[in-house]
């Protein structure tokens, strides 16, 4: 290519280069290139200021488990419980085929003992079952869940006996037949019901002293509605006692709480407590205890603190949460009024269970002329009193505490 070709090439290119520049560079383009620029920007502001920013991952330990207090002592391992959970396994079986629970009869109770234990031996009488072999069966069932050490063994035709550990405790009679009950050698048997926990559900409370019978009330000392559970039940004139929490085994699971008297504590450290929770509820009239299996096992602390309950005038009731409390020995040598606690009523919280609690204590008072049964304020113990007192025997007495003989005295 020659000089001036090459040039008049050069000038072509630049020429179109000049005039794509002077396209570029006028106002126009540039102000549109501006606002697209300034656009995206804020597309991406937006975009970054809206977005939902995922919450930081927290990494978390997990927090050390504190073994729950209990604050009911676990019985389940005396020859008693087991019994009231076959009681409960007849009511379950029952209640599984439709059969009316008002026509099972409690003919008779039996104190017995296994080991120093006291149990009840109990004879009922069952309804007509149409399919007796069913009713077994499903009973059989229900004993194997909840005591699987019991034995259920039948004739065949009229009886069943269910044993625990080879001991007989219930005789179940599966055809109507006459039975004579037992009558007492005194006039006229009497029933004290005692109901401790008091001090913390008012509405209970309420339900329990509008019973058409007294019940006798055990409020805690430091329970959050102390003063007004005491000032209810004196307006309706109802026993008042001291719920004493005392040491259980198990301690510290199972909790009485830190106004309790512990076997540690010294005879002087067992009268300032003694003496700080009757100023909590002077109006009482005696004293039982909460938990307890412990400390009533321990002869030097039972004396420092039944002579102390002597000295305020107040009598002891035990409540019997172990087999080898000395209590009653300990009163003997105080000497001090002593109750003693024959049927807990609501181990088990069915209402129909409570029931055959109740007809215990009946049977019972019957036998040897008094009973104290001990329950607690649940919702089912109220509805299962409210039920029995429609249905109860009417030659049994139901007494204030206060209005029995001490056993001691008897």
């Amino acid at each position: 290519m020659d000089d001036r070709s090459l040039e008049e090439s050069t000038q072509e290119k630049t020429g179109s280069e000049g005039f794509l520049k002077k396209k570029l560079y006028r106002p126009g383009p540039l102000v549109f290139i501006f606002c697209l620029a300034i656009a995206g920007l804020l597309g991406i502001g937006y975009y970054l200021t809206t977005k939902e920013t995922p919450p930081p991952k927290v990494v978390t330990r997990p927090l050390p488990q504190e073994t729950p207090k209990l604050y009911e002592e676990d019985s389940s391992s005396s020859m008693e419980d087991k019994v009231r959970q076959v009681d409960f396994a007849i009511i379950e079986s029952m209640r599984d085929l439709n059969l009316p629970m008002a026509e099972l009869d409690l003919l008779d109770v039996e104190i017995r003992k296994n080991s120093g234990h006291d149990y009840h031996y109990q004879v009922l009488q069952i309804p007509t079952v149409p399919d007796r072999n069913k009713f077994l069966a499903v009973l059989g069932e229900h004993l194997g869940q909840r005591t699987p050490d019991s034995q259920l063994t039948s004739n065949g035709t009229d009886e069943a006996i269910i044993s625990i550990a080879s001991l007989p405790t219930h005789r179940l009679l599966l055809k109507t037949v006459p039975f004579i009950l037992p009558r007492p050698q005194k006039k006229g048997p009497k029933l004290a019901i005692v109901i401790d926990d008091i001090g913390e559900d008012m509405k209970i409370l309420d339900g329990l002293v509008s019973l058409d019978f007294p019940v006798t009330l055990a409020v805690w000392p430091n329970a959050s509605q102390t003063r007004k559970a005491v000032e209810l039940i004196l307006e309706k004139h109802r026993d008042l006692i001291i719920h004493f929490p005392m040491e259980p085994r198990g301690y510290p699971q199972y909790d009485p709480g830190d106004d309790a008297l512990f076997v540690s504590m010294t005879a002087e450290a067992i009268k300032e407590r003694v003496t700080l929770n009757v100023a909590k509820i002077p109006e009482a009239i005696g004293i039982n205890n909460h938990m307890g299996s412990r400390f009533t096992e321990n002869a030097p602390g039972m004396q420092v603190a039944l002579a102390e309950f002597k000295r305020h005038g107040l009598f002891f009731l035990d409540s019997l949460t172990t087999p080898r409390s000395v209590g009653r020995q300990t009163a003997a040598q105080t000497p001090i009024p002593y109750y003693e606690r024959d049927i807990f009523l609501d181990n088990v919280k069915d209402v129909n269970a409570i029931i055959h609690q109740l007809k215990k204590a009946e049977n019972v008072a019957r036998k040897q002329g008094y009973s104290i049964a001990i329950g607690h304020p649940h919702p089912e113990t109220l509805a299962a009193l409210q039920k029995w007192a429609k249905e109860r025997n009417p030659s049994i007495q139901i007494l204030r505490i206060s209005e029995m003989a001490p056993k001691n005295l008897q």
